[in-house]
């Protein structure tokens, strides 16, 4: 019988550790995604469009600190050797720039501007290498199998989110303090299943053998069409998605209990989501199956403005309809970029899988800061509260979806071709 060594139990705690600190960075995620327009306007007072154009350059700020950061991350040695301590010192740094942005004085823009940026670009710090563990397990476990845990964790933590947030809907009785307290609550949380994260990132390092050589050969017969055409449809996807999400803050049109669990809602059936993406994806691969998740997301949103006017429950059920096709996109997003690595010969260096899922999440970053600008704009035209504004709100959102549609299709199609072209004779 084999012995159990230190490096069996290391990758016996590598899911664990993952975990941990997976759903402790979605937290810091969630919260920062879903409040940070709502407590400008709310708390601070900012005009909505000044908002929305500040939410949108501090994404765009995150999303070039990824692409800049998985590349020093795969080039620089030096780097790589203290990653495990920088990652560490980026999760306190993020957590403490969480906690101050819904302290600082009214209308300080400068103040905001600072908090926003430093903790996009602590975030960009420890996320990208944290990613870039997810490739490391999913050859251990399967890309499905940790595109699943992510999910279920992102969800988990929406959930803690959206439900801490309910007495901040009404913060005309509740005020700034509700929100100090969530967000300082929210933060200690979160750096409590951060703190593996270093060890998290030393141990994936020698996880898996690397073949460097082997892997830039692989990767010269590979078009980059194929992850071109796959980060355009995320980019498109998440920022219609987002501004779905961060309007049912300011969607005055649903009256009574269904706007004060709208979010709620949504994140409680992206959980549930997960059991029904999976055998879908297993059964017709994961791209096409975020095909589907992209076109039910378009129906559900474009349907949403008709069935309020039916009544409450009506718009309850195509709320749900929505958070199963949101819950899918997230499942189906990751894992398909993750069986992605393995065709462009990453997936077994972690160091290059960095730069990979930087360039991913810049890209993703980018959509979702352009649906804080969005739903700035839309708030200060429409106002969103009546049925007519939220018209104006899910056309173009479901549009996006469509698009997103049809360019992962078209990505799976290319991606497919390509397989078979390397396994063709010479």
């Amino acid at each position: 019988m084999a012995s159990i060594g230190p490096a069996v139990i290391a990758n016996r705690l590598l899911p664990i550790a993952f975990g941990m600190t997976h759903a402790g960075k979605s937290l810091l995620w969630a919260g920062t995604d879903a409040f940070t327009l709502f407590i400008l306007i709310k708390i601070l007072h900012m005009p909505p469009v000044t908002a929305g154009a500040l939410f949108v350059l501090s994404s765009f700020w995150n999303a070039m600190v990824d692409g800049v950061w998985g590349h020093i991350v795969n080039r620089c040695a030096a780097i790589r050797m203290i990653l495990p301590s920088l990652c560490g010192l980026a999760a306190g740094l993020g957590c403490l720039s969480f906690i101050v942005l819904p302290w600082l004085p009214t209308e300080s823009t400068a103040e905001t501007i600072f908090a926003l940026f430093l903790f996009r670009t602590a975030f960009s710090l420890l996320d990208v290498p944290h990613n870039a563990t997810a490739a490391v397990l999913a050859n251990l476990h399967g890309h499905l199998v940790v595109a699943r845990w992510r999910t279920i964790l992102s969800a988990l933590t929406a959930i803690m989110v959206a439900a801490a947030a309910l007495p901040m809907i009404d913060t005309a009785v509740i005020g700034p303090h509700m929100a100090r307290m969530m967000f300082l609550g929210i933060a200690g949380l979160a750096c409590l299943l951060l703190a593996p994260l270093p060890w998290l990132i030393r141990m994936a390092r020698p996880a898996t053998p690397i073949f460097r050589n082997a892997r830039m050969g692989h990767a010269k017969g590979v078009s980059l069409s194929g992850l071109a055409l796959f980060c355009l449809a995320q980019m498109l996807g998440f920022a219609a998605l987002g501004s779905m999400g961060k309007a049912m803050l300011h969607a005055g049109a649903m009256q009574g209990w269904l706007f004060d669990y709208a979010l709620l809602i949504l994140t409680v059936v992206r959980l549930a989501a997960v059991g029904l993406w999976s055998p879908l994806a297993a059964h017709m691969g994961s791209a096409r199956a975020l095909s589907v998740a992209y076109m039910g997301s378009a129906f559900a949103t474009i349907a949403l403005p008709a069935a309020i006017g039916q009544g409450t429950w009506s718009a309850a059920v195509i709320l749900g309809l929505l958070g199963m096709s949101v819950g899918g996109v997230i499942l189906l997003a990751w894992s398909s970029f993750s069986e992605q690595l393995g065709n462009w010969g990453m997936a077994d260096d972690p160091a290059a899988a960095a730069r990979a899922y930087g360039w991913f999440t810049a890209t993703s970053k980018i959509g979702l800061g352009f649906s804080g600008l969005f739903t700035g704009a839309w708030l200060s035209q429409a106002g969103g509260g009546s049925i007519w504004a939220l018209w104006m709100l899910v056309m173009p959102i479901a549009i996006l979806c469509l698009a997103s549609a049809l360019l992962a299709w078209l990505g799976w199609g290319l991606r497919m071709r390509v397989t078979l072209q390397r396994f063709e004779p010479a």
